[in-house]
């Protein structure tokens, strides 16, 4: 363990402890780019705020990122060599008990200033015990035109703020501390190479009575690559997050009424996107939303006899740059 930094320094001695977690695999400049953000993010004073990156390569790429970082939050760096999100997602629940407040963020996305003072102030105002904003895909020049009227890159506006909702995931999230104590362990190996472990975690907090709320106006933004723009990592995406959900709702509730739920709700995605598709005769923006939403609900399908696809499944020792280690 590697600590960078000096604490900072608070008038409050009841300051409230906020940890912002992030986890990475060899993306050590869009890391870097991360920490500059989060350096700049200005707090009221009764917070004390500590950044915590878990390496999960296990030659320590991200180390040189941590050490560079500079400014008023110290930053801690971990290698967790066991491979796979939900490892490395679970170290950094570990790391941060002493911390309040536990803030997800991607290793490649950017935080706004302001954007960690609002979410804060989102949680302070509702008394929610999860507060989760959107995310704004950037997408590079020549992009094709069907990625624009895609859904999958940016999720802002899709609630509205103060709206209450019934998952989340890691990617702009900040959670009480007594719900990370609560749910345990919180991240499930079932989801090592397949994403998801955070769908499953967040479905627990909200069957648990915990409060989710969103915040639209907590944007964090993230450059959207070049191998993410295709139909097909499209539509292997939406596979996966389908059959993550239904894996998900399994592990939840094993039983026959949980198997006719999540068989009802894969039904559902498949009738809505087909419908859609027929929309979408007219409308671009629905017919792409259909196709991806049709995937889904095969995706969840095959969720429901336990297949899925191992997207960050380690081939070799080549670093993907379209392999996020936080979905």
């Amino acid at each position: 363990m590697v600590n960078h930094g000096m604490p900072n320094s608070q008038d409050h001695v009841e300051a409230t402890a906020v940890a912002i977690a992030v986890v990475t695999y060899r993306r050590v400049d869009p890391l870097s780019r991360l920490l500059v953000s989060l350096q700049a993010q200005v707090l009221e004073s009764h917070y004390v705020c500590r950044i915590v990156v878990v390496d999960n390569d296990p030659d320590g790429s991200a180390a040189e990122a941590v050490i560079e970082s500079t400014g008023p939050h110290p930053v801690t760096w971990v290698l967790e060599r066991d491979p796979g999100i939900p490892a490395a997602r679970q170290r950094s629940v570990e790391l941060t008990r002493r911390d309040d407040l536990v803030v997800f963020i991607d290793d490649d996305e950017q935080a706004p200033d302001g954007w960690l003072c609002r979410l804060l102030a989102t949680m302070d105002t509702t008394g929610a015990d999860v507060v989760t904003g959107p995310v704004q895909g950037i997408l590079p020049p020549g992009a094709p035109r069907w990625a624009h009227y895609s859904d999958v890159y940016s999720s802002v506006g899709k609630h509205r703020t103060g709206a209450k909702l019934s998952k989340a995931y890691t990617n702009n999230t900040v959670v009480r501390r007594r719900v990370l104590d609560t749910i345990t362990p919180a991240f499930h190996d079932s989801f090592r190479f397949t994403g998801s472990s955070d769908l499953h975690f967040f479905l627990r907090v909200a069957k648990a009575g915990f409060t989710i709320v969103w915040d639209d106006e907590a944007v964090v933004t993230e450059y959207v690559p070049e191998a993410r723009l295709t139909l097909g990592w499209l539509l292997r995406r939406a596979f996966r997050s389908g059959a993550g959900d239904s894996i998900s709702r399994r592990l939840i509730s094993p039983t026959k009424l949980g198997f006719l739920v999540s068989l009802g709700l894969a039904i559902a995605r498949v009738l809505n996107g087909l419908l859609l598709i027929l929309a979408g005769l007219a409308s671009p923006r629905l017919r792409i939303r259909g196709i991806r939403r049709v995937a889904s609900g095969i995706g969840s399908f095959a969720g429901l006899v336990g297949v899925n696809y191992e997207e960050y499944r380690r081939m070799d020792s080549t670093a993907r740059e379209d392999a996020s280690p936080t979905q």
